[in-house]
């Protein structure tokens, strides 16, 4: 594996080497020390869980990290972000972690030549896809489900401005889970075939597993939201959430609207800060076999 783009370019075998290195990491049984390797965290839009828990990966497994600042870097200059790239290259980058507001930057940063051989890790780019937030999804849920196939998943919420939401349905269909989307009719997005699309709560929740809850990603919306609206028929209540559904949250969170506060007390909410914990093994895993195939 040289770059970590998308789901899509992903097969089943090499999820799984990324799924089982990460529990090997998180049982102990694989230690990892990349103290020649360097790795630059390039983030252009704002972040917490990803950025954070990149830096812990990185500290984990000992290679030397860098924080890039571009309001502080000569891309304020005019500096085309490719020939800022590979000057790293030149310098001795061997692995960026990019996020980005453009939809098909990494990937076409990725195609590109480079002085010296360097990878690239989305950290989320625009509304198509976070292949990390999807692989740390999907290793929570084997955490409970072992097999998910003709499981139940029901992702509720801005499905239409969601990278979260398109990378876990690529996810997802490679292993047989059965899908629903739950949103209004404005949040849907363009319809993906096999996937159920429900405006119903009621309908899209019986006898659904897991739970996926996504924020209304208001900095990418231009038409106004009737936030009342969305919360009297979408939000999550202690009262319609399934008894035995655990339920998810890529974060942020926004309370009170999305989900009810009090839900994020509930036993099956706890899922929601393992899925934080376990993006640290899945970052671990993916920079390792990146760090693996350089050498370093």
């Amino acid at each position: 594996m040289k770059n970590l783009i998308d789901i899509e370019s992903l097969s089943v075998d090499e999820i799984n080497q990324i799924i089982m290195r990460a529990s090997e990491f998180e049982k102990g049984i694989r230690k990892s020390n990349h103290s020649n390797a360097h790795c630059i965290n390039m983030f252009f839009e704002n972040s917490t869980r990803t950025k954070l828990s990149f830096e812990m990966a990185q500290n984990k497994i000992h290679c030397n990290k860098y924080d890039f600042c571009a309001q502080t870097s000569s891309i304020n200059k005019g500096e085309d972000l490719f020939d800022t790239i590979n000057n790293l290259s030149a310098i001795g980058m061997n692995v960026v972690v990019l996020r980005h507001n453009s939809d098909s930057l990494v990937k076409e940063l990725s195609q590109k030549t480079y002085f010296s051989e360097i990878s690239f890790v989305n950290a989320g780019s625009g509304m198509s896809a976070h292949p990390t937030q999807a692989l740390l999804d999907f290793y929570t849920m084997k955490k409970h489900f072992l097999d998910l196939n003709k499981k139940t998943i029901t992702i509720v919420g801005d499905i239409a401005h969601s990278r979260v939401a398109k990378s876990n349905i690529a996810l997802l269909k490679k292993y047989g889970a059965k899908i629903r989307c739950l949103a209004p009719e404005n949040l849907i997005g363009e319809k993906i075939e096999g996937i159920e699309y429900h405006s119903s709560l009621k309908e899209a929740f019986e006898e659904t597993d897991i739970v996926m809850v996504l924020r209304i990603q208001s900095e990418r919306i231009k038409e106004k939201i009737d936030i009342e609206k969305y919360i009297e028929n979408y939000q999550i209540t202690k009262e319609n959430l399934p008894y035995a559904a655990f339920l998810m949250h890529p974060g942020p969170i926004n309370r009170d609207i999305e989900i009810k506060s009090d839900v994020l007390e509930l036993q099956n909410a706890r899922t929601i800060l393992n899925q934080a914990k376990n993006g640290v093994y899945i970052r671990m895993a993916v920079l390792d076999l990146l760090f693996a195939h350089q050498g370093v």
